[in-house]
């Protein structure tokens, strides 16, 4: 609708609240998906481009449906314990968990096709 248009990614929408969930630091994900939603983990560094292109389209996406939650892992740099945790080797990296909190799939790079088709398998299962 024309009012959804008008809001702000991530302001006013239906959606759960987008968290910030590490800057650089171990994290573990099990205790921030959010049961019941699809959760959408976006790890990202605020000086990638392509980072910058897609996090406002996911935040567009989680505040739109209320079905998906978002958390955001900043990596600050390729050397940081949430970096090593995860094997980051390139950004962004996107990944998709059902309700039940199952790994559906993960994106390497800015492909929010591939991030909704994820998306929609985890709507469907579980």
């Amino acid at each position: 609708s024309a009012a959804q248009a008008l809001a702000k990614p991530g302001l006013g929408g239906r959606g759960q609240p987008v968290e910030i969930i590490s800057h650089g630091t171990q994290v573990d994900i099990n205790q921030h998906l959010a049961r019941g939603y699809v959760t959408i983990v976006d790890f990202y560094a605020d000086w990638c481009p392509a980072c910058r292109w897609l996090s406002p389209r996911l935040e567009q996406m989680a505040a739109s449906d209320p079905q998906i939650a978002l958390r955001k892992i900043d990596i600050v740099n390729w050397k940081t314990a949430v970096a090593r945790q995860f094997t980051i080797d390139s950004l962004p990296r996107v990944s998709i968990y059902n309700r039940a909190g199952q790994l559906i799939g993960t994106v390497s790079g800015a492909d929010i096709d591939q991030i909704k088709s994820y998306v929609a398998q985890a709507k469907a299962r579980g």
